[in-house]
């Protein structure tokens, strides 16, 4: 008796031990299946930023003005009145005469820029702008005795104005624009370019007189 006592103890052991094994082994696989899902979602969040990244520079991309752009139905992202600002705050001189502003294609820079021309005294700034960052290319100056008026991109004439008496005249894209106070007169200068055929046409702001060269 004492002998089959001992066998069904030593059998109930081993079925006990062989339990307890496959318990541990269940919890093993769970905790391992737990484990990696963190490692997976972080796989996940590691790629967006990459993602986002491509997107962000896709918009800054087409952002950009081409070297062919029709200026009439295209802008660049800096206004001509934010580099106006920009070039003021350049040349130290907000108080000096702001008489030209000028957009047009660098061929050499490679972009498009604003060249705005402001007398201090007798120093004459020329301070270029990315038409596309707003920063400041280069900031030249000369000394100059003229006697340059102050021009102004809302009074007498605004752009929109001036472009709207233009385009009767001119044909093809807007390839550039400029304000200056030139010849004891305050006119835009619109350039217009017809498959390669380039036209000038100039408004006086004060008269609304057109002409073409």
């Amino acid at each position: 008796m004492k002998t089959n006592r001992m066998s069904q103890v030593a059998v109930a052991g081993v079925l006990g031990i062989g339990l307890a094994l496959a318990g541990c082994s269940g919890t093993s696989d769970d905790d391992a299946q737990e484990s990696q899902a963190p490692a997976e979602t972080q796989a996940a969040d590691a790629s967006e930023p990459s993602d986002e990244g491509s997107t962000d520079e896709a918009k800054t991309s087409d952002s950009k003005l081409f070297e062919d752009a029709d200026l009439s139905k295209e802008s660049p992202s800096t206004s001509a009145k934010d580099a106006v600002k920009t070039a003021q705050d350049k040349a130290k001189a907000k108080d000096g005469v702001l008489h030209a502003i000028e957009l047009d294609y660098d061929s050499d820079d490679g972009k498009w820029e604003y060249d705005v021309k402001i007398m201090d005294g007798t120093t004459d700034h020329k301070v270029v702008i990315d038409a596309d960052t707003g920063k400041v290319v280069r900031d030249e100056s000369e000394d100059s005795d003229d006697k340059e008026k102050a021009i102004d991109l809302e009074s007498p004439m605004t752009y929109d104005e001036a472009f709207d008496l233009a385009k009767k005249k001119g044909e093809g894209r807007l390839s550039g624009w400029k304000l200056e106070y030139d010849d004891g007169q305050r006119e835009y200068q619109f350039d217009f370019d017809d498959k390669g055929t380039e036209t000038e046409v100039t408004v006086n702001v004060e008269s609304k007189k057109v002409t073409v060269d």
